[in-house]
């Protein structure tokens, strides 16, 4: 992507009013908290803005977005003809040849499982299977979670029935694999990653050391709107075409099967493979407001990252304020109204409002992980406390920022995880502080009642893959080494 353009949205044909009145919609929609958004026009970022303490150089958890980038991971191996979407897709999948196979699994191809077109009736995945018993196999190995997928049949003929399910994408990513002899991440590197200056993509793994493809994948802003823009522009990008027309066309084309569960219009209009079709143009989404936005009518790609249980309404804006403001004369002062206002974008925290002295609480409520049994507070100097969170045997020290975020990391064996947290006492004389999984959509809230000796540790909203913070980590401890 290029950098924002310096003459601002209204060069680009897009009124700032409309941009303007699309931040007022997002920040006052009831339960929707924004992260950040960038809009791109003719390949330029026109208009960006992150909520503090969200930044540009950190990535975010992008669950069902991590679909398409496994889908665009296939369409290389389809493009360099190393795979079709009409292959069976156990034919793909190593040492499946010793299982006893249901009937209908072997008539699944490549291009149902990223469909959704499977057979199933619902969601087949389980829990369990991201953490699937076993040592890191190599690639020639017979993944067990495969083989636990593959042991329950579908309860539809493949092709005639859609449902939203993870066991699907999960065999795609799974063959991919298979076909390059590579990880999804490596596949990707050399051919899309780099060229679309996307520095890192961690991915949540099973206990077998692959992507779970579905979900887990963690990219910056810019890099969502990369992605969206490689797909707005027909797979080309700098000159090069990374992805062919044909790809692309057939990426984002639905398979006109209806989504029985889709609550809302946007998810009642169909899906391509591990694209849905938008009222305009088509998206790759993921759980709590993470949204790739391809619009060919507008010649537009948004990214937006929020934290939501309801994404119809971030969409609803955006066709509300944002579309009509397209091919709309806008103002030089608008431009600059918009420029200010996105320097200035930052989420709402607890502000410490009294002295801070030493206390313990025992776990009181909520529902982050039973394995929290309390915290401990202890004051320390320049406006930065230290909260500790008392996990079974463990001890996650956590800085506290009175009046600014302050960054920790939280550890689990080599697994790493960065939080941002800010709060202290409230003028009540109990206390209040957001520890924000900074590099996801989550916030672990973490209240006392005046005069309580219990502490609440509840999720603003709960992970989809646990209630344990540190099941969040994607990230290896590097050790300190001193000198």
């Amino acid at each position: 992507m290029t950098p924002a353009a310096e003459a601002g949205t209204a060069a680009a044909g897009i009124d700032a009013r409309g941009v303007l009145d699309l931040l007022d919609a997002l920040d006052s929609t009831p339960g929707l908290e924004m992260h950040s958004i960038a809009i791109a026009s003719a390949g330029a970022v026109v208009a960006e803005g992150y909520w503090a303490p969200y930044s540009a150089d950190r990535v975010h958890l992008l669950y069902s977005i991590s679909k398409t980038w496994t889908a665009t991971a296939v369409g290389l191996l389809v493009d360099d003809g190393r795979l079709a979407l009409d292959d069976p897709i156990i034919d793909l999948l190593p040492g499946v040849g010793d299982l006893r196979i249901a009937p209908r699994w072997r008539q699944v191809t490549v291009g149902h499982c990223l469909r959704m077109a499977t057979g199933h009736h619902t969601e087949a995945w389980g829990a369990a299977q991201v953490g699937a018993a076993g040592e890191p196999a190599s690639i020639n190995d017979l993944d067990p979670v495969v083989a636990s997928i593959l042991s329950h049949e579908p309860e539809h003929e493949p092709g005639t029935h859609f449902a939203y399910n993870q066991v699907a994408t999960y065999l795609a990513a799974a063959a991919a694999r298979a076909v390059c002899g590579q990880s999804v991440v490596d596949l990707l590197r050399d051919r899309v990653l780099i060229p679309l200056d996307v520095a890192e993509l961690p991915w949540t793994r099973t206990a077998t050391g692959a992507e779970i493809g579905f979900s887990g994948s963690h990219a910056r802003t810019r890099d969502i709107l990369a992605l969206a823009q490689l797909y707005l522009d027909n797979g080309r990008h700098g000159g090069r075409q990374i992805l062919s027309p044909e790809w692309v066309a057939t990426a984002m084309a639905s398979t006109g099967l209806p989504n029985p569960e889709g609550e809302t219009i946007d998810w009642r209009l169909g899906y391509g493979c591990s694209f849905w079709t938008s009222q305009h143009g088509v998206r790759g989404d993921g759980a709590h407001g993470q949204f790739a936005l391809v619009l060919p009518d507008q010649r537009i790609a948004i990214a937006i990252t929020s934290e939501t249980e309801q994404m119809q309404p971030v969409l609803d804006a955006v066709w509300r304020h944002l579309i009509p403001a397209v091919d709309r004369a806008g103002s030089s002062a608008a431009d600059a109204d918009l420029a200010a206002r996105l320097r200035h974008l930052a989420v709402e925290a607890p502000l410490g409002a009294g002295p801070v002295t030493e206390r313990t609480w025992q776990r009181a409520a909520g529902n982050v992980s039973s394995a929290y049994t309390g915290a401990r507070l202890r004051p320390g100097a320049g406006g930065i406390h230290t909260l500790s969170l008392v996990r079974g045997e463990a001890v996650l020290e956590t800085l506290v920022g009175e009046s600014d975020w302050a960054e920790s990391e939280w550890t689990d064996g080599d697994a790493a995880l960065p939080v941002l947290a800010r709060g202290g006492p409230t003028r009540e004389g109990g206390y209040a502080a957001d520890l924000r999984i900074i590099e996801t959509p989550h916030t672990v809230q973490v209240r006392v009642a005046p005069g309580s000796e219990g502490v609440d540790l509840s999720w603003r909203n709960p992970p989809l893959n646990g209630t344990d913070p540190l099941w969040l980590a994607v990230r290896t401890r590097i050790p300190r080494i001193d000198t």
